[in-house]
């Protein structure tokens, strides 16, 4: 029985010949960068543009610009080299002791719930690793912090950066018994918008509450404004008012009666955290960003 190679070899080995001709600059470039004869360099980004069915490039005697779908496809396949490259640092990294450093930023409330717990396992795993561990509820620059992680709720904004999603957690809408025996208790979604709220984050300005299969968006008014996960709970904790609260948040709090479930029919959108970083990161970035995931993971599965 014959065995052929399957065509994504060929397809995988061209993604990497295109990625490296884009950032050398032209064909010859590449070829040398490759090791690669000219001719063989443009044999693999012909059998691309077969593939694909349209041209990646223009090309010259001196030099060469991409299409409109060479440069969208350029992204893909320096994604490809990048991974590949990174990967094999990693390994290298991997065969004596870890060691480096890492820049990792979270917010306080998350970051001590559920990251730093991680962190002290992983600093116990790779303890030749620095970690610069930045608390900040804001989302800040990475590039311009020098900061290799983030761990930020979502969605991502910004299409230079990599989203792993961390974490998924159920929301309840919630609120302390005191604040109900002030305010009667909602009895319909209809009744929320009459109610306070402890808004946080500050831009929020409604919530997506389920009711019978129906997404109905609720507008949030209240006094109290808070640019903190933890003032949040606080505040809801003291019968200030009304909050979406991540089940991680809530679970104790209504297990003792502090807290009281407010529709506890309606389903409220979960919340998503996502690890994010640059397209490329150094080796013990990888190893971080790697552990956090699996350990995120098995969380997850022991729920």
């Amino acid at each position: 029985m014959s065995h052929h190679p399957s065509p994504i070899l060929d397809e995988l080995r061209a993604m990497a010949v295109f990625a490296t001709v884009v950032r050398s600059g032209s064909f010859a470039a590449g070829a040398r960068a490759l090791g690669l004869t000219r001719a063989v360099v443009s044999h693999h980004i012909r059998v691309l543009e077969t593939k694909l069915g349209v041209p990646l490039a223009q090309r010259s005697t001196r030099s060469f610009s991409l299409t409109p779908a060479g440069e969208a496809f350029r992204v893909h396949c320096e994604r490809l080299l990048d991974e590949a490259h990174d990967g094999i640092r990693g390994m290298e990294l991997l065969r004596a002791e870890p060691r480096g450093e890492v820049r990792i930023t979270c917010s306080h409330h998350f970051g001590n719930k559920r990251i730093l717990p991680a962190l002290l396992e992983f600093r116990r795993r790779y303890p030749a690793i620095r970690l610069h561990v930045a608390m900040n509820d804001a989302n800040v620059d990475l590039v311009q912090q020098g900061i290799e992680l983030a761990v930020r709720a979502g969605p991502l904004a910004d299409s230079d950066l990599v989203a792993r999603r961390l974490v998924r957690e159920p929301t309840l809408l919630c609120a302390a018994p005191a604040y109900l025996r002030r305010y009667r208790a909602p009895a319909t979604v209809a009744e929320l918008d009459q109610h306070r709220w402890v808004i946080y984050p500050p831009s929020l300005r409604s919530v997506t509450v389920r009711e019978n299969g129906h997404a109905v968006d609720v507008p949030v008014q209240g006094d109290l404004v808070t640019d903190s996960a933890a003032s949040r709970l606080a505040f809801v904790l003291a019968g200030e008012g009304i909050a979406r609260l991540p089940a991680y948040d809530a679970a104790a709090p209504l297990a003792s009666g502090e807290l009281v479930r407010v529709l506890p029919e309606v389903e409220t959108a979960p919340l998503e955290i996502f690890l994010v970083h640059g397209r490329r990161i150094g080796p013990s970035a990888r190893l971080l960003r790697d552990f956090l995931l699996e350990d995120a993971g098995e969380n997850e599965a022991a729920v």
